[in-house]
């Protein structure tokens, strides 16, 4: 359970849904993750209807410590509060993911949290790039939600930024058996406006992956090596991990 230092109740409030919501516009509104506003409502989709009453967490407060439970991992706690496993980590002094039973862990809500990553609109993104992102999601991603559409995009943005890949868009999407699209030559399918718009969305600042790196379809994988990245998430058929 979460035991706040200053004994402050964690409180919610209502919001009622309004043409044209997104849960993750709802959650930049209010500074919550998109998951906690699904899982204070017991949301098994995204999909939201106008008029809908949800109840909208506040995020925990910057002094607050959960007592760790039999069956906690980082992950699960990151998706409860709406935050992620390195920004607990990073809070605590962490320097594995392992957690033990009874352990006191201070939930930090100061960095980037799962469902509202940083914003990559400062690189200048050329048309051709954009093309070639939305060709990606649409060859990967076509006949997934839309959700798991902006994952694909925000993956591809997540390894522009780490140093284990190149750190342009060509380089990461052209990497040599980086996407099983792009080896297969669905890659140079005409990508729809849904795929752009999910590539917009990603640049924006939505990652729904909560900064994946991975992701592959646990059916088709044949990759064993992919299961011993820490997984994330799972959105529609992919599985998201570093």
């Amino acid at each position: 359970m979460l035991v706040p230092i200053m004994a402050v109740p964690i409180m919610a409030m209502n919001y009622t849904v309004m043409p044209g919501d997104t849960l993750f516009k709802i959650g930049q509104r209010f500074g919550v993750s998109y998951q906690s506003i699904m899982g204070q409502n017991g949301l098994k989709s995204s999909t939201l209807k106008p008029g809908v009453n949800l109840s909208i967490p506040q995020k925990p407060d910057a002094g607050s410590l959960y007592t760790v439970k039999a069956g906690d991992t980082l992950f699960l706690l990151a998706k409860k509060f709406g935050t992620t496993a390195d920004a607990i980590k990073r809070a605590n002094g962490l320097k594995s993911d392992t957690i033990k039973v009874g352990q006191k862990i201070r939930i930090s809500t100061s960095t980037t949290a799962v469902g509202s990553s940083r914003s990559h609109s400062g690189h200048n993104f050329t048309q051709e790039e954009l093309d070639l992102l939305a060709r990606a999601v649409y060859s990967e991603a076509r006949g997934e939600i839309y959700t798991g559409q902006i994952a694909v995009a925000a993956v591809i943005l997540n390894r522009m930024d780490s140093s284990d890949f190149p750190n342009d868009v060509r380089g990461v999407i052209f990497q040599p058996w980086a996407f099983t699209a792009v080896h297969d030559g669905q890659f140079w399918l005409t990508p729809n406006p849904t795929a752009m718009r999910a590539v917009r969305d990603a640049i924006n600042g939505n990652d729904p992956t909560g900064d994946a790196l991975y992701y592959w379809n646990p059916v088709t994988a044949t990759n064993k090596w992919v299961w011993t990245r820490p997984i994330i998430t799972t959105i529609g058929k992919h599985v998201f991990a570093r």
